[in-house]
């Protein structure tokens, strides 16, 4: 026993400590199942299956959902329902403009600090891409914003990344209903990125990723159109 330490106090900081550090990891996972498709847009967001899939209790879960609606990710109704957000053509359209913003200036930024691993990492997630198959939507959307993030991050702009992770954030949902097929030319995009951060031209870097955005979002906009088809 620490001496000036009360033991009741000390336990209970501990446990405070622990109880923060799981809010944090139930936050992170469900922010990044989110981000990658894992939910489609206009489920319900159950806190008990979430609780049992994550396995935790009610308590972590509930706080995540609470921070996760505070930063629009999810949604309350006013029955206390908490859903994923449904996104118009308009609304995909405007997250789009400004990821191009956004996006491009991190890419550009990466070119003044990227590392030889960086550029390793990005080709090895670059391969594991390549070989999935038409059936793994799920693996190729957590490689995508994977490959995306690492970009970003190595911009070394902490703010201009957690503006990033807002947009992704609300835009995550959509890729939930986007068939595998209508996304193989990410790849060839994600090579031209990673040309471009190899050579250091932060200039080619903006344009390889801004196209990058604009071709995959021509896709879901092509996805959503189809989805609104009434059937025959």
């Amino acid at each position: 026993m620490v001496k000036g330490v009360d033991k009741v106090g000390l336990e209970s900081s501990i446990r405070a400590v622990e109880r923060e550090t799981l809010n944090d990891r139930v936050y992170r996972e469900l922010r990044t199942m989110i981000m990658s498709g894992g939910f489609a847009p206009g489920s319900e967001m159950k806190l008990r299956g979430l609780a049992q899939s994550l396995h935790v209790s009610l308590m972590p879960v509930r706080d995540a959902i609470a921070r996760l609606v505070v930063e629009r990710a999810l949604k309350m109704l006013p029955n206390h329902r908490v859903i994923v957000p449904e996104k118009t053509i308009d609304e995909f359209l405007e997250i789009r403009r400004v990821r191009i913003l956004l996006e491009g200036e991190a890419a550009a930024l990466a070119c003044q600090h990227v590392s030889p691993d960086v550029i390793a990492s990005l080709k090895r997630i670059h391969e594991k891409i390549k070989s999935l198959s038409g059936n793994k939507q799920r693996q190729f959307w957590a490689l995508n914003q994977e490959f995306h993030f690492t970009v970003y991050e190595a911009a070394k702009s902490p703010l201009l990344l957690s503006m990033i992770e807002s947009l992704w954030l609300q835009i995550g949902p959509v890729f939930n209903h986007i068939p595998i097929n209508l996304t193989s030319e990410g790849a060839r995009g994600h090579h031209r990125i990673i040309a471009a951060l190899s050579a250091g031209d932060a200039k080619a870097a903006r344009a390889a990723l801004t196209e990058d955005l604009m071709k995959g979002g021509d896709r879901i906009i092509a996805a959503f159109i189809q989805d609104k088809q009434p059937a025959h």
